[in-house]
């Protein structure tokens, strides 16, 4: 699938980025991209048409979802897409984002694992649509194009199929007899060597790209099992969907928090919330008894879940995440996070780094 014509995926690039609207804006991990341009060289024509364009070397952590699909587009049009498949496959580590690779290390079975990272490929990518069905023997990941968009999510899906493959893979090693993957690039002759790779049985697709497997497969369990590392993979995967505006039934006050948190990292005071809301104090006060909770459990809350967010991102310091959370020094910030996770900031994430 390497382009033929200089823009021809810059038309769907333009459709998808138009598609999500003011999401657009939002900020996504590079993720894969990384290992994608690692492996191409980091080439100039990575970031034509971006807001990257001039810039050189790795790719930021985070990105725009503008720039994402512009660069995906520029891979379309300039890469070997098949040969980045195999390497996906055949990579040492699964190429995911770091929430991703977190789940599938430590997550406690195969199941919820898969269904995290499934998840995590449908929020940051909201251009596509991702379904999961399951009934008593198999489970079911059909990945299908908000609107038509031709090469650009051909390319895309079969990515993320190797992905979930891979996924798979590190619980069941070569055992994969009951995997299977449709794909509309079945008979298409350049496709064949990495299609072969995937080890498993590839079938013509029929209006969506597809992976299935028993679903006896869910309950494998992970020996590596790490609850907390696994918080933090989730904890990622929320801030995702916060971020991406994907919560229904959102709750204003927690939205003041969250908000006065990312943009200030400062903890509200009861009365900024009361006055932002314009209800009194005691009215909030009164609400959250109502459900067993109080203000000061909501922020503890929102600072615990954005604690594990923030101490798996390498690129800030740990004084950086304590200012983040709004705390003014190290030792108030290392005796809270003892209090929620009991351990210390530093041992968290050695364990989620790696």
């Amino acid at each position: 699938m390497r382009a033929g014509a200089q823009g021809l995926a810059r038309a769907d690039v333009e459709a998808a980025i138009a598609m999500m609207g003011t999401r657009a804006a939002t900020r996504v991990p590079t993720a894969t991209l990384l290992h994608i341009g690692q492996w191409l060289g980091w080439p100039e024509w990575l970031r034509e048409g971006t807001s990257l364009a001039g810039t050189s070397g790795p790719l930021p952590a985070m990105i725009s979802r503008a720039d994402d699909v512009r660069i995906m587009g520029n891979i379309v049009e300039n890469a070997d897409i098949f040969a980045i498949v195999a390497a996906i496959l055949t990579h040492p580590r699964p190429a995911l984002s770091l929430a991703g690779e977190l789940a599938v290390l430590h997550g406690p079975d195969l199941g919820s694992a898969i269904m995290l990272i499934a998840r995590g490929l449908a929020l940051r990518n909201l251009w596509i649509c991702l379904e999961v069905r399951e009934d008593e023997a198999q489970v079911e990941i059909a990945i299908r194009p908000a609107l038509p968009m031709g090469d650009l999510f051909g390319a895309f899906a079969i990515c993320a199929l190797a992905k979930l493959q891979r996924s798979i893979a590190v619980y069941r090693g070569d055992a994969l007899e009951g995997l299977r993957i449709a794909t509309q690039l079945h008979d298409l002759p350049q496709a064949q060597g990495a299609l072969a790779t995937f080890g498993c049985p590839v079938v013509p697709a029929r209006g969506a790209e597809v992976l299935r497997f028993p679903k006896a497969w869910t309950q494998q369990l992970n020996p590596h099992h790490d609850p907390l590392v696994w918080d933090v993979a989730k904890a990622k995967i929320t801030r995702l969907a916060n971020d991406a505006g994907g919560i229904a039934d959102r709750d204003p006050l927690r939205d003041f928090i969250v908000d006065h948190l990312s943009r200030l990292h400062r903890v509200p005071r009861l009365k900024q919330a009361a006055v932002h809301l314009g209800i009194s104090t005691r009215t909030i006060v009164r609400s959250l008894a109502r459900q067993n909770t109080s203000y000061h459990k909501l922020v503890e809350e929102e600072r615990k879940s954005r604690a594990l967010a923030l101490i798996a991102d390498r690129a800030l310091s740990l004084k950086e995440v304590a200012e983040e959370l709004g705390f003014n020094d190290m030792s108030s910030f290392g005796r809270s996070f003892r209090q929620w996770f009991a351990d210390t900031p530093g041992n968290m994430r050695r364990q989620a780094c790696g």
